[in-house]
């Protein structure tokens, strides 16, 4: 008789324990939507990356093709976007300096979202040029100002910097 009420008492499940589980499953699943959209952005980190690597080797090789104006581009104004367009006619080498200028300009700000373009000379060795791509908030300066990427000493500004810098000649 014992028995037979104790099995009785014990049958089913309380509210505590059903509200516990559910508490238990509401932060597992609120654990994993928050690993999703960590998942989601270092993606997308890894393709602008990818996306800004791309277009400082495409800026490298149009300076090596045209090595006797490395000087035009290591001191040209980056900031502007140059007119100048060669698809339409033939230009000379310093006028091919503009056109790249312009060409690296509208990709890196078509494939990245406020992408922008520079070559300057590298902090470290003076007589190299350094590629700087960025994206987001991040400017192509080497002062090593807040949103820069790169600092003075030639190394990136900061974790946070959204950038590739690439040492070429």
């Amino acid at each position: 008789m014992f028995n037979q009420s104790r099995v009785h008492r014990q049958r089913g499940t309380t509210l505590i324990e059903v509200l516990v589980s559910m508490l238990l499953l509401a932060v597992a699943v609120i654990g994993f939507a928050a690993l999703q959209v960590r998942a989601l952005t270092t993606t997308n980190t890894a393709v602008y990356r990818a996306q800004a690597v791309g277009i400082a080797q495409e800026l490298a090789e149009k300076m090596r093709a045209n090595y006797s104006q490395l000087a035009a581009y290591r001191g040209a104004n980056w900031d502007a976007l140059p007119a100048q367009d060669c698809q339409a006619g033939v230009c000379t080498p310093a006028e091919m300096v503009s056109y790249d200028i312009r060409s690296s300009k509208m990709l890196a700000a078509a494939a990245l979202p406020n992408g922008n373009v520079a070559a300057r000379p590298c902090a470290a060795v003076n007589s190299l040029v350094c590629i700087y791509v960025s994206w987001n908030e991040t400017t192509t300066a080497n002062t090593g100002a807040v949103n820069a990427c790169g600092a003075t000493s030639g190394s990136y500004a900061g974790l946070a910097a959204e950038c590739v810098i690439m040492e070429v000649y």
